[in-house]
């Protein structure tokens, strides 16, 4: 019924659930194969790509992810670029076949691989020419749902967070705008940002993470002295791609107030009349918690940078004259 619901609806699957567990796994996965490849070549080598499979099970509209298994495969982007090979395919198979004897009700949804490029403004998390031909040959000879995740390994360290994407492709004939980034958004919005060669043949699906009752009490526990640490420390006033996304929120809402107070009579009491208004606010309150923690940061781990600067001396005055006649003269 999934199969059938995909192929009249190109989104139909168009969540995935990651559970912290199977996310953890596919982390360590992607950094152990960054390690590896700078081991080569007297610690001057590049990071490796791998790869890996996803376990869990399929729900109407989404795909959830319980677990993730490592496959014997990495290499370079520009050599290998995550072609399966025969040893990858036959464990595929008899991770199935013993997952079916088992009589699981979890099996094979999909596999993930990661992108470990440079860290920029955007992630890179996409879909390359191979990869999305991968997708496509997968998702019609798999099980319905199957989904590819890509994880960008370097900007999880950088950023210190969890940065992997879901994706599927469509139905082959299907078509959307040229314009149209396998987010939804405009690709002129974000020209930075690389979605690969054929952006208009895939889409990412909405990716959150997941934990159990137990796991979560258990973190809460560990973090409850020194999560404020880690909050002050990670102020995002510095950080290009936030600042970014801040500008067009803020474009945004002002093109909804502008609108507004154009035309008053058009949206007075309607439930839309207050969304730009409730969005600014919420821009403002979010500026003023970042900007309270930069300044919490600078004083606590870089010091105090507020006294005011000390007069220079006549001696000193006489020293910064002779320095800029030589510059003068030179």
């Amino acid at each position: 019924m999934e199969e059938e619901a995909w192929k009249k609806q190109p989104k139909h699957f168009s969540k995935c659930r990651i559970s912290a567990l199977a996310a953890m796994k596919m982390l360590k996965h992607t950094l152990a194969g960054v390690k590896k490849g700078r081991a080569r070549d007297g610690g001057k080598g590049l990071p490796l790509e791998v790869m890996g499979l996803m376990l869990g099970v399929i729900k109407p509209n989404s795909v959830i992810v319980l677990d993730s298994l490592p496959l014997p495969c990495d290499g370079f982007e520009s050599e290998w670029d995550v072609k399966i090979s025969d040893r990858a395919t036959m464990l595929m198979l008899d991770v199935q076949n013993r997952m079916e004897e088992k009589g699981s009700t979890e099996r094979v949804i999909g596999w993930y691989h990661s992108h470990p490029f440079e860290v920029g403004v955007y992630n890179n998390c996409f879909l390359s020419a191979i990869d999305l031909s991968t997708q496509s040959n997968y998702q019609k000879a798999g099980p319905a749902g199957w989904t590819g995740v890509v994880v960008d390994p370097m900007r999880c360290v950088a950023k210190s967070k969890l940065e992997m994407s879901a994706f599927r492709a469509y139905p082959d004939g299907f078509t959307v705008g040229k314009d149209v980034a396998p987010d939804g958004e405009s690709i002129r919005e974000t020209p930075g940002k690389n979605w690969g060669t054929y952006p208009e043949k895939y889409y990412q699906l909405e990716t959150s993470f997941f934990m159990s009752s137990i796991a979560r009490s258990t973190m809460d526990l560990f973090s409850k002295d020194s999560l404020w640490i880690r909050i002050i420390a990670n102020s995002k006033m510095d950080d290009e791609e936030y600042s970014g996304k801040i500008i067009k929120r803020m474009t945004k809402a002002s093109t909804k107030l502008t609108t507004a107070n154009s035309f008053p009579e058009k949206v007075k009491d309607t439930p839309k009349s207050d969304t730009s208004q409730s969005e600014t606010a919420k821009i403002a309150h979010d500026l003023c918690k970042e900007h309270t923690l930069g300044i919490l940061r600078n004083i606590l781990f870089l010091g105090c940078q507020c006294r005011p600067k000390r007069r220079q001396t006549e001696r000193e005055d006489k020293q910064m004259d002779v320095c800029e006649s030589v510059d003068t003269k030179v």
